[in-house]
Protein backbone atom coordinates (compact mmCIF):
# COMPACT_ATOMS: atom_id res chain seq x y z
CA UNK A 1 0.00 0.00 0.00
CA UNK A 2 2.83 2.63 0.72
CA UNK A 3 5.75 2.21 -0.92
CA UNK A 4 7.95 5.08 0.79
CA UNK A 5 9.01 4.97 4.36
CA UNK A 6 6.19 8.01 5.71
CA UNK A 7 3.04 5.96 7.18
CA UNK A 8 -0.36 7.24 7.07
CA UNK A 9 -1.05 9.40 10.01
CA UNK A 10 -4.68 8.84 11.25
CA UNK A 11 -6.61 10.99 13.82
CA UNK A 12 -9.61 8.63 14.80
CA UNK A 13 -13.01 10.01 16.14
CA UNK A 14 -15.38 8.00 18.85
CA UNK A 15 -17.20 8.54 21.78
CA UNK A 16 -17.27 4.81 22.70
CA UNK A 17 -14.04 3.92 24.69
CA UNK A 18 -14.27 0.27 23.62
CA UNK A 19 -15.01 1.23 19.70
CA UNK A 20 -11.77 3.73 19.66
CA UNK A 21 -9.33 1.00 21.52
CA UNK A 22 -10.27 -1.51 19.06
CA UNK A 23 -9.58 0.71 15.61
CA UNK A 24 -6.70 2.26 17.74
CA UNK A 25 -4.81 -1.58 18.05
CA UNK A 26 -6.14 -2.71 14.69
CA UNK A 27 -4.67 0.55 12.42
CA UNK A 28 -1.26 0.27 15.07
CA UNK A 29 -1.08 -3.15 14.17
CA UNK A 30 -0.72 -2.17 10.23
CA UNK A 31 2.84 -1.35 9.19
CA UNK A 32 1.83 1.64 7.04
CA UNK A 33 -0.98 3.26 9.44
CA UNK A 34 -0.06 5.62 12.90
CA UNK A 35 -2.45 6.51 15.20
CA UNK A 36 -1.51 10.30 16.15
CA UNK A 37 -4.51 11.24 18.22
CA UNK A 38 -8.02 9.96 19.11
CA UNK A 39 -11.03 12.08 20.22
CA UNK A 40 -14.06 11.68 21.56
CA UNK A 41 -16.30 14.37 20.16
CA UNK A 42 -16.93 16.37 17.65
CA UNK A 43 -14.61 19.45 18.98
CA UNK A 44 -12.33 17.72 19.82
CA UNK A 45 -12.04 16.17 16.77
CA UNK A 46 -11.98 19.48 14.61
CA UNK A 47 -9.16 21.17 17.59
CA UNK A 48 -6.79 17.91 16.79
CA UNK A 49 -7.20 17.80 13.21
CA UNK A 50 -6.03 21.44 13.44
CA UNK A 51 -2.76 20.14 15.66
CA UNK A 52 -2.19 17.38 14.41
CA UNK A 53 -3.08 17.69 10.90
CA UNK A 54 -3.38 13.58 9.80
CA UNK A 55 -3.30 12.41 6.75
CA UNK A 56 -6.60 10.59 7.01
CA UNK A 57 -9.27 11.36 9.52
CA UNK A 58 -11.56 8.12 10.77
CA UNK A 59 -14.42 9.47 12.67
CA UNK A 60 -17.82 7.74 13.74
CA UNK A 61 -21.25 9.64 12.84
CA UNK A 62 -22.43 9.92 16.10
CA UNK A 63 -20.27 12.46 17.82
CA UNK A 64 -21.26 14.47 20.88
CA UNK A 65 -21.36 18.26 21.04
CA UNK A 66 -20.61 18.20 16.51
CA UNK A 67 -21.48 14.85 15.21
CA UNK A 68 -19.51 13.45 12.65
CA UNK A 69 -21.33 14.98 9.38
CA UNK A 70 -20.60 18.55 10.90
CA UNK A 71 -17.33 17.98 11.41
CA UNK A 72 -16.47 16.26 8.35
CA UNK A 73 -18.72 19.26 6.41
CA UNK A 74 -15.73 21.25 8.77
CA UNK A 75 -12.46 19.57 7.77
CA UNK A 76 -13.42 19.75 4.05
CA UNK A 77 -14.16 22.89 3.98
CA UNK A 78 -10.62 23.94 5.90
CA UNK A 79 -8.56 20.99 4.60
CA UNK A 80 -9.62 20.08 1.31
CA UNK A 81 -6.72 17.69 0.62
CA UNK A 82 -7.10 15.58 3.84
CA UNK A 83 -9.34 11.94 3.45
CA UNK A 84 -11.55 11.31 5.59
CA UNK A 85 -14.00 7.98 6.50
CA UNK A 86 -17.14 8.12 8.17
CA UNK A 87 -17.87 4.61 10.55
CA UNK A 88 -21.13 4.03 11.88
CA UNK A 89 -23.78 1.18 12.72
CA UNK A 90 -26.35 2.13 10.95
CA UNK A 91 -26.91 1.28 6.64
CA UNK A 92 -28.38 2.82 3.75
CA UNK A 93 -28.24 4.45 0.15
CA UNK A 94 -29.35 7.45 1.33
CA UNK A 95 -26.59 7.57 4.39
CA UNK A 96 -24.08 7.06 1.84
CA UNK A 97 -24.85 9.17 -0.34
CA UNK A 98 -25.37 11.95 2.88
CA UNK A 99 -22.01 11.07 4.01
CA UNK A 100 -20.48 11.81 0.16
CA UNK A 101 -22.48 15.32 0.15
CA UNK A 102 -20.82 16.44 3.24
CA UNK A 103 -17.45 15.32 2.27
CA UNK A 104 -16.08 12.12 3.36
CA UNK A 105 -14.01 10.05 0.99
CA UNK A 106 -15.99 7.23 1.94
CA UNK A 107 -18.58 5.06 4.59
CA UNK A 108 -17.55 1.81 6.44
CA UNK A 109 -20.31 0.17 8.34
CA UNK A 110 -18.87 -1.03 11.71
CA UNK A 111 -20.35 -4.84 10.99
CA UNK A 112 -17.82 -4.63 8.00
CA UNK A 113 -14.91 -3.47 10.43
CA UNK A 114 -11.97 -3.81 10.06
CA UNK A 115 -11.66 -5.86 6.73
CA UNK A 116 -13.93 -3.35 4.99
CA UNK A 117 -12.19 -0.26 6.60
CA UNK A 118 -8.26 -1.44 5.24
CA UNK A 119 -10.11 -1.79 1.93
CA UNK A 120 -11.42 2.05 1.96
CA UNK A 121 -7.48 2.70 3.64
CA UNK A 122 -5.54 1.39 0.85
CA UNK A 123 -8.46 2.62 -2.04
CA UNK A 124 -7.10 5.88 -0.67
CA UNK A 125 -3.67 5.66 -0.31
CA UNK A 126 -2.49 3.38 -2.89
CA UNK A 127 1.11 4.93 -2.93
CA UNK A 128 3.13 7.05 -0.15
CA UNK A 129 0.84 9.78 1.36
CA UNK A 130 3.40 11.87 1.28
CA UNK A 131 3.34 12.33 -2.32
CA UNK A 132 -0.82 12.69 -2.30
Amino acid sequence: MNSGNRRIRILIADDSRNALLSVYKYLESEPDCEVIATATDGLQLLSKAACYRPDLVLTDLSLPRINGLQATTALRRTYPKMRIIIFTALTGLSLRDECLRCGADGLVQKSQMPEKLMEEVRRLFPNDPAKQ
